[in-house]
């Protein structure tokens, strides 16, 4: 016996699903918001570059669950992501405590994860001094030694060239890896170290200097990283979502993936148009916003079918 019916369960309660919820609470849909806890941005000291907020992740998430309040169409449930079985307008929800409820529709706001290097101190660190996105974080270190940890990918040298933009101090370290356009980096002036690295040390939280296994340190005020994700849930793939060659949902232009009555928003989705690894609080609300509108039109123009 189901407990409840829904019309839409927004799986995740980060900034895409908490955008998704209100805008669906705002058009009078029932909605349960599944809240799986903090998410890929909890451990970073702000949220910045988002127009009318420049505060914590944790403050952000607040006021978003305390605005949810005022819809009476909205519930709100937390522990671990469900587990979710059928098809459009008969989708069946389970969650670990036997609770089951019926869905008419899905939308997945399960967001990534960092595939970080294996270094000490870089994942202690992440969100706090060591960074991913320059776009969110190198303003606060702007004119201050940094460095750039590559990770083996393509796009290593391309990255801490345009950190420049930043700050004229860049060291990009290797670690070893046989880094591609080398020369790009260089000839922007960033400096480069080829020594394996050991550890990123610094006090509370900070970061003081990378230190190799041969050769001197590197003072630095943060680490960057341009960092690969994969899906922070299996729910995706367990639904038969088709995903790029990055590992993100495929999506069209409205959220839609490729399982009838199931969506997706956030940083685990990408339309096959839009650049791979492109992710961020404000682009996560705005996918929550377009996709739950798109779900009210889905909803509604279903219902002009049923009728006689």
């Amino acid at each position: 016996m189901t407990e409840r019916s829904y019309e839409v369960v927004v799986v995740g309660a980060g900034p895409a699903g908490l955008s998704t919820a209100l805008v669906l609470g705002r058009s009078r849909r029932r909605t349960l918001l599944v809240d799986g806890g903090a998410g890929r941005n909890a451990p970073a000291a702000g949220v910045h570059g988002m127009l009318g907020w420049d505060g914590s992740p944790d403050e952000l998430r607040s006021a978003g669950l305390r605005q949810l309040r005022d819809y009476p169409d909205v519930d709100m449930r937390t522990g671990r992501l469900p587990k979710v079985a059928g098809r459009r307008d008969e989708f069946t929800v389970m969650f670990d405590d036997g609770a089951v409820v019926d869905a008419r529709r899905i939308v997945l706001a399960t967001g990534v994860a960092e595939d970080l290097p294996d270094v000490a101190g870089v994942a202690e660190r992440w969100g706090r001094s060591v960074f991913g996105c320059p776009y969110c974080h190198a303003w606060e270190v702007r004119d201050r030694p940094l460095a750039v940890l590559a990770t083996g990918g393509d796009e290593d040298a391309v990255f801490a060239a345009q950190l420049m933009q930043w700050s004229s101090e860049i060291t990009l370290c290797t670690n070893g890896f046989d880094v591609a356009d080398l020369h790009i980096a260089r000839g922007r002036g960033v400096s480069v170290r080829t020594e394996e690295v050991r550890r990123i040390d610094g006090r509370d939280g900070g970061v003081e200097k990378v230190v190799f296994a041969a050769g001197v340190p590197l003072p630095c005020a943060a680490v960057f990283v341009h960092a690969t994700t994969h899906q922070a849930s299996e729910l995706p793939g367990e639904l038969g979502c088709a995903v790029l060659a990055d590992g993100s949902v495929r999506v069209d232009d409205t959220g839609r993936t490729s399982v009838p009555g199931i969506y997706a928003v956030g940083d685990s989705a990408r339309r096959q148009a839009s650049p791979s690894g492109a992710t961020s609080v404000v682009s996560a609300a705005a996918t929550g916003f377009i996709t739950a509108t798109t779900v009210n039109q889905d909803l509604f123009l279903a219902s002009l079918e049923r009728s006689p």
